[in-house]
Formats: structure tokens, sequence, C-alpha cells
């Protein structure tokens, strides 16, 4: 990820609101939202075992790995540009970047 596009997730990470999950906007959460962003960038596609298993162990937030995932990551990672949630048929996050034209 270049410096210019790791710059412009942060601020895009910042500029989320925290209405759809019970928790506090703190450093370290948005800290975590932009580590599993990154991830999931760099990765295409992520699993919830994937996701908790490399990006929690480092940025946990203050969290369990239960409340990091379903509290702070499901509501936050899925406002982000590109990101394409679990649903129905899949357990796979995925990362589909717009094109341009």
């Amino acid at each position: 990820m270049s410096t210019t596009h790791a710059a412009n997730a942060r601020a895009v990470v910042e500029s989320l609101s925290y209405r759809d999950t019970p928790l506090d906007r703190t450093p370290a959460r948005d800290d975590a939202v932009l580590a599993a962003y990154k991830h999931l960038i760099t990765h295409r596609s992520l699993s919830r075992l994937a996701l908790v298993g490399n990006v929690y162990p480092m940025r946990d937030a203050g969290l369990g790995a239960g409340e990091w995932y379903d509290a702070l990551i499901v509501p936050l990672l899925a406002d982000l540009p590109g990101v394409s949630p679990p649903g129905p048929g899949t357990a796979l996050w995925r990362y589909e970047p717009a094109s341009i034209s």
C-alpha cells in the first residue's frame, strides 16, 4: 500500500461514525479498524478467523476477541470503501476497489 493510499485510508477510518457500534471512539480502536482494512486490501478476501487471528493480536484496542470483531470490526469495516461484508452464502469479507474510468 502506498504512503498516499495509507494516509487516505487513515482519513477515511477517522471519518467513520461510531453510531452503529456500542463502543466509544478511541485512537486504538481507529488503529484496529485501519489495520483490519489494510489487511483486507492486501489479501482481497478474509474470513472472521483470518481477521481475528492476524489483526487482533497486534491491535486489540483493549477488547476481547469477540467484542473486537462483533462490536468494532463488523459495523465499521463494512462502512469502508470497496468493502463487501460477509452475507448469505459467504463467510468472507471482500475488498473490491472501484474501477477508475
